[in-house]
């Protein structure tokens, strides 16, 4: 093929709008704009001409811009558009272009918000969806910005293994993780489940608590909540009253003044079946320490334990908290100022296990025991035992709180 004729300097001087034919080359120009001089291919189709950039000068050579043409023209012979077939490919390399942002965009922490937002938000209570964002938000923390669909199976592995200390929150977190992910499938935001398996993170198992508290432990606890700058007097009053009587955390923080009742001049709290954990109605009586208590807080009327909103109590979970943020074991800046308690390993519930077992060991007969706890006798004596046992629990928790009166070590 004979060289192409092509003046450069011809082509320097090119003004916008000016252009230069190539007889040879039917179709091949080179034109001028404001933006600069380009290589164009222009053909017809039916009645319409159209125009195909083909490069720029002087980038492109001219030798290039022919052999482009040769391709260009071969297409437009056997009835291909050249021009429908360039859009299709600029379109197609702008959607591989907003996939990779879209993908970039749904990180981990995204498809997180994403499933809280659309599954867990709409289907639970409030309560229980904020404890689940609070959870995984915590999870993904190290992960929060790595792109959902390239988090690896090692690394979901890694994230539920981090929190293996607390066997119960690692089973939980993986169980709402293999949803979020699950979730993601049905959007498409991710290719594969990283967090299938029972056994992702580890096997976890949590061992049944059987904490209670020594003697030497609770004369150091009920020592420190008379100093200042432990926990509130509404959190020490009511873990006290787990401690004297036996009752559940959450029963305690759910008392109502009009639950209170004298009988027989003992004041007695009586809760109805909708607040015990079995469903049956449970009196206790309150004696000793346990009766100033509750009435230097029912003064006010309503709600024993209120919450700061004053149209509810205060929630189980608050006494956990204030246990933990003065366990000396929170890394939180806002509990760096709290107060260490002495007294380690401890939570809320064990305090009525401390209950039970000083009562055992005081000779408390085991039937008053459980009926102090509200537990069900075993077998055939739960199903026909009837007796409330007033006044025995009357006489051992009296004994009970003269008993933590006089702990060696009280203040």
């Amino acid at each position: 093929m004979p060289e192409t004729p092509f003046d450069s300097r011809r082509a320097k001087a090119l003004r916008p709008g000016e252009h230069i034919v190539f007889e040879e080359h039917p179709g091949l120009r080179l034109q001028a704009t404001g933006a600069g001089k380009a290589w164009t291919y222009r053909y017809r189709v039916g009645p319409k001409t159209r125009q195909l950039k083909i490069g720029a000068w002087p980038a492109m050579g001219v030798s290039v811009a022919v052999e482009a043409w040769e391709r260009l023209r071969s297409e437009r012979a056997n009835g291909i558009d050249p021009g429908v077939m360039q859009r299709a490919a600029k379109q197609q390399a702008a959607n591989a272009a907003k996939v990779l942002e879209q993908a970039a965009r749904q990180t981990v922490a995204w498809q997180v918000s994403d499933y809280l937002k659309v599954v867990v938000d709409p289907a639970r209570k409030p309560k229980g969806a904020a404890e689940s964002r609070r959870m995984l938000t915590r999870a993904v923390e190290d992960w929060s910005d790595t792109p959902a669909r390239e988090l690896t199976r090692e690394q979901a592995h890694q994230m539920i293994a981090a929190l293996a200390d607390a066997p119960r929150v690692a089973a939980m977190t993986r169980q709402e993780m293999r949803g979020a992910w699950e979730h993601g499938l049905s959007r498409g935001a991710v290719d594969t489940n990283v967090f299938a398996g029972r056994t992702i993170g580890g096997k976890f198992k949590a061992k049944a608590r059987d904490r209670h508290l020594s003697d030497a432990e609770t004369a150091a606890l009920l020592s420190w909540w008379e100093e200042p700058g432990t926990h509130s007097r509404t959190v020490r009053d009511a873990l006290e009253l787990v401690l004297r009587t036996g009752l559940r955390s959450g029963e305690v923080c759910g008392i109502h003044a009009r639950e209170l009742v004298e009988r027989g001049g003992v004041l007695w709290l009586d809760i109805p079946g909708k607040r015990m954990k079995g469903g049956k109605a449970h009196s206790i009586p309150l004696v000793g320490r346990a009766k100033k208590i509750v009435e230097a807080r029912r003064n006010a009327g309503g709600w024993l334990f209120p919450h700061k909103d004053g149209d509810k109590p205060i929630a189980q979970k608050v006494l956990g908290v204030e246990v933990y943020a003065c366990s000396g074991r929170s890394k939180a800046a806002a509990y760096k100022s709290r107060r260490v308690c002495p007294v380690k390993d401890w939570a809320p519930h064990d305090l009525r296990r401390t209950a039970r077992t000083m009562l055992a060991e005081m000779g408390c007969p085991f039937e008053v025991g459980e009926a102090i706890l509200a537990h069900q006798l075993p077998g055939v004596a739960g199903v026909y035992a009837r007796a409330e046992h007033a006044a025995a629990k009357v006489d051992w928790l009296t004994k009970l709180g003269r008993y933590l009166d006089k702990l060696p070590g009280r203040l």
